[in-house]
């Protein structure tokens, strides 16, 4: 089937925030709002503090860089069009704005999930090989991970494009969200999405099952390499090194399995309650990674106090 763009033109959405719950979009915006200025403002001073430190040009920190500037993305993608729908009922998007929404909030969520992957590996090879990390973790071989993971997320997201241009839309499109994405997308049109749900079903355990079975292989050979350790305290350090990413990963993938269930599964779950998982899974951890990382980590915490007392001065 040929896509006719001159259609798709004048097809809009129309984004219903919450719901059900429309007369308490003022107060729900409200903790949304709390996690999106964190995010812009704490994700930004990670990069910084990390940029104009020499002492946190590892590859931990690298990484640590690419999983922030995602955040920040993420939420830039979603956080504007999402305020706009609750504050001011700013409900119409036209249909080019929408799936370029879409693209990119399932590209950085996939980007993110990635360098989830790759921090796990970089513990991995820590504290598994330390004697071998500086040879293992080169620059070249950084770069290489991170093109891998950003030319996974344009090959995986853009056959989504297609799917959603090829539906025909009948004049009703209502997307029951604040902001757009595949399946939402999908569900608005009035054709046969029996392709797209497919398509999503099987990117999604396909992703999934590679993430989750790198992350539970690295922890398991670290965790396997802590316990030989000789001393209580080297092995309580071994395992400090890595309690911020099993937090950043906690955040991430635990809301986002229930989020992604309940969508797939939990027919009877009212639309408002979708709505409202969705936003939490995709505005918390870019929220909570800064936090986790500044709070846990005492280079970047030690900066930090210094910026403070800077300022105070």
């Amino acid at each position: 089937m040929f896509v006719n763009i001159t259609e798709l033109r004048w097809v809009t959405f129309t984004l219903l925030g919450v719901p059900g719950l429309e007369r308490f979009h003022s107060v729900i915006s409200a903790p949304f709002l709390v996690m999106f200025l964190c995010s812009v403002i704490g994700n930004p001073l990670i990069v910084l503090i990390i940029l104009s430190d020499g002492g946190l040009h590892s590859p931990m920190y690298v990484f640590l860089s690419l999983l922030v500037i995602t955040d920040s993305m993420l939420s830039l993608c979603i956080a504007p069009q999402m305020l706009a729908v609750l504050w001011m009922n700013s409900r119409v998007v036209v249909f080019s704005r929408c799936v370029i929404q879409m693209y990119f909030v399932h590209f950085l969520t996939y980007m993110e999930s990635g360098v989830l992957v790759a921090m796990a590996f970089d513990r991995y090879v820590a504290i598994c090989q330390p004697l071998r990390y500086s040879a293992i973790l080169t620059g070249p071989v950084i770069t290489r991970i991170s093109l891998v993971l950003v030319l996974r997320g344009v090959f995986m997201i853009g056959p989504c494009f297609y799917l959603v241009a090829r539906l025909p839309y009948c004049g009703h499109e209502v997307i029951s969200k604040s902001y757009c994405d595949h399946m939402s997308m999908a569900e608005a049109s009035c054709g046969n999405t029996t392709i797209n749900g497919i398509y999503g079903l099987v990117q999604l355990i396909l992703t999934m099952a590679f993430n989750i079975s790198v992350v539970i292989l690295s922890y398991r050979f670290i965790i396997k390499a802590v316990l030989k350790l000789p001393s209580k305290e080297a092995r309580s350090k071994a395992f400090g090194t890595c309690s911020s990413h099993v937090c950043v990963m906690s955040f991430f993938y635990i809301p986002g399995s229930f989020t992604l269930l309940a969508y797939r599964f939990g027919k009877r779950i009212p639309p408002s309650i979708h709505s409202l998982l969705s936003l939490t899974y995709l505005q918390m951890p870019p929220m909570m990674n800064p936090l986790v990382y500044g709070v846990r980590t005492r280079q970047i915490r030690d900066r930090v106090w210094k910026l403070f007392r800077k300022g105070k001065n």
